[in-house]
């Protein structure tokens, strides 16, 4: 057999195992029907209908020593250590008939809390709340002037969520009474703060507490 014979057979071998099984089997294209005999376009059509993993898989910090007794490596945005262990407090804030209230939270830059208010017993509308927070006066040089941040704010009886301070300073909640009657508003929150105090009260327009940020 010469060498073009054996290379016309080689292209002509490699051709029919394309036709027959190849193209069924990767494609679904079956022009001698013997794909559909051996089940190859089945295949084919399995793995049309699952959707190819396009992701890249790979640690996102740097190489670390696994049998070391300590691994101190965090990644930013994904984990944020602390020093201490979170707080957990329920306060019960009573706001009088025709009243208002800012209750903050002083806290740094990047921590976070998760919380629940709900006003309790009500029988109405319940609060008008205004979710903020804006920087401490010593800083308030490095921020535009009167500087605040709007997180959430509207009208009901109770509101969940997490929260993660953009900035550091007082983050909290303005609650105004629209209820008959006086009310309590009670706060459920676990998290990272280094205070947190009443820095507003008033009734009837009336200021009984106003506290310097």
């Amino acid at each position: 057999m010469t060498l073009t014979t054996k290379l016309i057979a080689a292209a002509l071998g490699g051709g029919a195992v394309l036709v027959l099984t190849v193209l069924p089997a990767e494609y679904g294209i079956d022009p001698t029907g013997v794909g559909s005999k051996l089940g190859l376009t089945a295949m084919a059509q399995e793995a049309t209908t699952q959707a190819p993993f396009e992701g890249v898989l790979e640690f996102n910090i740097g190489e670390y020593d696994p049998t070391a007794d300590l691994i101190d490596t965090s990644v930013q945005g994904l984990i944020h250590r602390e020093n201490a262990p979170f707080h957990t407090e329920v306060i019960d804030i009573m706001i009088e008939d025709f009243g208002e209230i800012e209750h903050k939270f002083i806290m740094e830059a990047d921590t976070t809390f998760v919380y629940s208010w709900e006003v309790l017993d009500a029988e109405g509308d319940g609060v008008y709340y205004d979710f903020h927070g804006h920087p401490a006066s010593a800083d308030a040089a490095d921020y535009p002037e009167d500087f605040e941040m709007a997180y959430a704010k509207g009208e009901g009886t109770s509101q969940h969520g997490s929260f993660t301070a953009p900035f550091p300073g007082y983050h909290g909640f303005y609650f105004m009474n629209i209820e008959e009657g006086p009310i309590t508003v009670r706060l459920t929150i676990s998290g990272y703060w280094n205070e947190h105090k009443e820095m507003y009260r008033a009734v009837k327009d009336e200021v009984l507490v106003n506290e310097e940020f």
